[in-house]
């Protein structure tokens, strides 16, 4: 009886996940405002995990459409995940995190950990390719955190390098699964962006916060030499895959690295060209100039050949040819 209750009809679907999607809005809120000893951290945990169940359970339940999930469904699913890492993370609470200095990366560890299993089971279950997404961004929080638990580095270089591994993991996943899955392999391409987004993006939020500071003033590039070839190939070729498949996601992914990339190469530099301004508009400019260069004159065309002149192997497959054969044999008796 309660499956069935959780079976959204397909004529309904829209109204629910529009339902969801309101709900998680107004309990997103509630977290936010009844913080502190308002209210007890159970209670919280309650209320988030019983939307995520719900929500989930619906998701899963709907039916697919030809093989793949409906909008509605992908709705479900996608607020459901959203419910459940704050659930899983009020639930790390709840057990006796100690949450003085920020979220313990090993609560963080398990808590992604779980995500991910959630997340990859939609994906592949219900056929989900923004599932297998939200479980390829979970999977990355997972090793960051569980790195940083095991070692304490206390910096962000072996993140930088965790999240390189992590991008080219998911470019090689993509290309094996382009031809079954088209969808999946686009948004794991997608999910490979994100990562070395990621780099960029933690560089320019660290240089902020330093320069609010007034005795700790940054000072020198933002991110090493090959950590902006990075953002840089990653923006070109994200970009490139985006318009020869068509793709918005990836194109837009490119055009965030490739913004990135100009302010981290162009921020705190010495006033000079060299080295990334002077070659990439060399680059530039002679792309153009090859691809606008003068073309050259074809060849003139044959003159046509007379009626009866052309050569067999001229004619066409519809021209019938009749070869007359002269029969020397003596006349039969």
């Amino acid at each position: 009886m309660l499956k069935e209750l959780l079976r959204p009809p397909p004529h309904r679907g829209p109204l629910i996940a529009a339902g969801a999607v309101v709900l998680a809005v107004g309990l997103g809120t509630a977290e936010l405002r009844l913080t502190g000893d308002t209210l007890a951290p159970i209670w919280h945990l309650l209320a988030v995990a019983a939307a995520a169940g719900i929500t989930l359970a619906l998701g899963l339940q709907a039916p697919n459409e030809g093989g793949s999930p409906p909008a509605y469904q992908s709705v479900l699913l996608v607020t459901g995940l959203l419910l459940l890492y704050p659930a899983l993370l009020r639930l790390a609470d709840v057990l006796g995190a100690d949450l003085t200095d920020g979220f313990p990366a090993g609560e963080l560890t398990w808590v992604s950990l779980l995500e991910l299993g959630a997340a990859l089971y939609a994906g592949l279950f219900r056929r989900s390719a923004i599932c297998v997404l939200l479980a390829a961004i979970a999977g990355g929080v997972a090793l960051l955190s569980g790195w940083e638990w095991i070692f304490e580095t206390g910096t962000f270089t072996a993140s930088r390098w965790l999240l390189l591994a992590i991008a080219l993991t998911l470019v090689l996943v993509a290309l094996a699964l382009r031809a079954p899955w088209p969808r999946h392999s686009e948004l794991l391409i997608d999910g490979g962006g994100l990562a070395i987004l990621a780099i960029g993006v933690q560089a320019i939020v660290s240089f902020f916060i330093q320069s609010l500071s007034l005795f700790d003033a940054p000072s020198g590039p933002l991110l090493p030499g090959f950590w902006e070839l990075v953002l840089l190939a990653a923006g070109c070729g994200l970009v490139a895959y985006g318009a020869l498949e068509r793709s918005p996601g990836p194109a837009w992914l490119g055009v965030a690295n490739l913004a990135v990339f100009v302010v981290a190469a162009g921020t705190f530099s010495d006033e000079t060209l060299y080295w990334w301004p002077l070659l990439l508009i060399l680059l530039g400019a002679g792309a153009l100039a090859a691809g606008l260069r003068p073309r050259q004159p074809l060849p003139p065309e044959p003159d046509a050949y007379r009626a009866g002149d052309a050569p067999l192997a001229s004619t066409s497959v519809d021209d019938e040819v009749v070869v007359r054969v002269r029969d020397d044999s003596p006349p039969e008796r």
